[in-house]
C-alpha cells in the first residue's frame, strides 16, 4: 500500500514538473509553425555614377573607442558571464581607455552606467541550443523574447532581423561564423540591417561581409570583444570600433554608425604579460585613421601611424585588387567596373583596420533596398497545411481514445 501512494505521489510530481515544459516545447513549436515564408529577389552589385565615402567629412581628431559586447553576471550566473561584475568591466575598460564599454547580457538590457552621456542600451538576442544565430541589439528599446531557439531557416533569420528592428536602433547578426550561426550564402539574401559584428574572438566575419557587399547590401561592419570573463587579460581590449563624432550621445552616434563613419579595429596586445603592460601598450600604439579621402575616382588613406605596414584594396566577392607594403600614404583609382572597395590596414605592430566600403549608386545619396519581402500566398498555404496535419492528428488520437 506504502509502494502504491509513493510511486502515485511521485507520478504526479513527475507529471507537474513536466507541465512547464510541455507549455514552453508547445510555444515554440507554435512559433516555429507561425513563422512566414519570404520571397527573396536576390541583390545584385552595386553600380551607378556616384561613389558613396562614409569618411568623406571626418574629422580625423574626433574617433572615440567603443565596444558594445561584454557580459556581465547575470540570471543567477547560469549564463556565461558570471565570472564580470560590472565594477570589474568598469575597471578593465576604463584602464584601456575606451570612451565606452556597453554591457550586453544574453536577453536582458543592463542599466548599469545609464547616467553617462555615452550610455546605451545593447543585449544580445537569441537563445541558440545549437546554433548560435544570435543578434547584438544596439540602442534597444525592449528586450524581445521570442526567438527560433534549435534551428533557423533563411526565412527564420530574417522575420527575426525583421522584428528585432522594430525594437532597437540596430540588429546586428553576431559572430556570424562561430557554430555556424550564419551561412556566407545567407548574406547574399538577408536585408533590412545596417551592421555586420566582423570582428569577435569568436568569430569573424569578413566573407559574410563580402558576401553582403556583392550582392548590393549596405552594410558596415563592427568589432567587439565579446568578453565574458573581463578578468581574463587576453580576453578584452582584441576587437573594438572606432568612431567619428564629436558629441558622444546615443543620437550621433548612431547617425554616425548609420553613414559607416567608423571602423574595425583589431589589436593585438602581446599575451603572457602583466595587464598594465598590455593597458600601456594600447595607449603608446593605438593609432588613427586619419584620412580616407575621394578625389575623383582615386581613394587616398593616411594613418597617424609612422607608415602602413600592408593595404589590401578588397573588392567584388572579396578578391583583393592591390596590395601595397610599407607606405605612408595608400592609393587606389577605382575602375568602373568595381561596385565596392573596402580596405584592410595593418599599421605598426600588427594592428589591423577595417575600413567601411566605398560604394557605388546611382543617385549621389545612398539607396537600400530591400531583397526579402514575406511571400503572404505561399505562407497562408504553408498556414493551410498546418492546420489540417494537426486537425488529423487530433482526430486520430480521439478516435484512438
Amino acid at each position: 500500500m506504502y509502494k502504491k501512494i509513493k510511486n502515485r505521489w511521485l507520478r504526479g510530481g513527475l507529471i507537474v514538473l513536466s507541465i512547464p515544459l510541455y507549455l514552453l516545447l508547445g510555444y515554440w513549436l507554435f512559433v516555429y509553425l507561425l513563422a512566414p515564408r519570404y520571397q527573396f529577389s536576390g541583390g545584385r552589385p552595386f553600380s551607378g555614377e556616384y561613389l558613396y565615402n562614409p569618411y568623406q567629412n571626418m574629422d580625423p581628431d574626433q574617433w572615440k573607442q567603443y565596444n558594445f559586447h561584454c557580459h556581465s553576471r547575470k540570471h543567477f550566473g547560469i549564463t556565461n558571464g558570471r565570472l564580470s561584475r560590472e565594477a570589474d568591466i568598469d575597471s578593465v575598460y576604463q584602464a584601456w581607455g575606451y570612451d565606452h564599454y556597453g554591457i550586453s547580457d544574453y536577453m536582458h538590457i543592463n542599466t548599469h552606467g545609464q547616467e553617462r552621456q555615452d550610455y546605451i542600451p545593447a543585449y544580445e538576442h537569441g537563445y541558440g541550443f545549437f546554433r548560435k544565430t544570435h543578434q547584438l541589439c544596439i540602442g534597444a528599446e525592449e528586450v524581445v523574447m521570442m526567438d527560433f531557439p534549435f534551428v533557423q531557416s533563411l526565412d527564420m533569420k530574417q522575420h527575426m532581423l525583421n522584428i528585432l528592428q522594430q525594437h532597437t536602433r540596430f540588429a546586428v547578426p553576431a559572430h556570424a561564423s562561430f557554430h555556424g550561426g550564419y551561412k556566407v550564402s545567407d548574406m547574399h539574401y538577408l536585408s533590412g540591417y545596417r551592421l555586420l559584428e566582423v570582428g569577435n574572438p569568436y568569430g569573424t566575419a569578413f566573407e559574410h561581409w563580402d558576401a553582403a557587399l556583392s550582392t548590393g547590401h549596405r552594410v558596415y561592419g563592427i568589432g567587439d570583444d565579446d568578453t565574458h570573463n573581463v578578468l581574463d587579460p587576453n580576453e578584452s581590449g582584441r576587437f573594438f570600433t572606432m568612431i567619428n563624432t564629436a558629441d558622444m550621445s546615443a543620437d550621433s552616434v548612431y547617425n554616425a554608425l548609420d553613414r559607416g563613419c567608423a571602423y574595425t579595429v583589431e589589436f593585438h596586445p602581446h599575451y603572457n604579460e602583466p595587464f598594465k603592460d598590455k593597458v600601456e601598450q594600447m595607449h603608446n600604439e593605438l593609432f588613427h585613421l586619419t584620412r580616407c579621402e575621394l578625389i575623383g575616382d582615386s581613394l587616398v588613406i593616411e594613418t597617424s601611424a609612422p607608415y602602413i605596414q600592408t593595404a589590401d584594396f578588397i573588392g567584388q566577392e572579396g578578391k583583393v585588387l592591390k596590395h601595397e607594403e610599407n607606405v605612408w600614404k595608400a592609393t587606389y583609382t577605382l575602375q568602373p567596373q568595381d561596385s565596392y572597395i573596402r580596405v584592410k590596414l595593418m599599421v605598426h605592430n600588427m594592428t589591423y583596420f577595417y575600413l567601411n566600403p566605398i560604394t557605388r549608386h546611382s543617385t549621389p545619396n545612398p539607396i537600400d533596398r530591400s531583397t526579402a519581402e514575406i511571400n503572404w500566398p505561399l505562407t497562408i498555404l504553408c498556414y493551410f497545411v498546418y492546420i489540417v496535419v494537426i486537425i488529423i492528428i487530433i482526430f486520430r488520437l480521439f478516435k484512438k481514445k
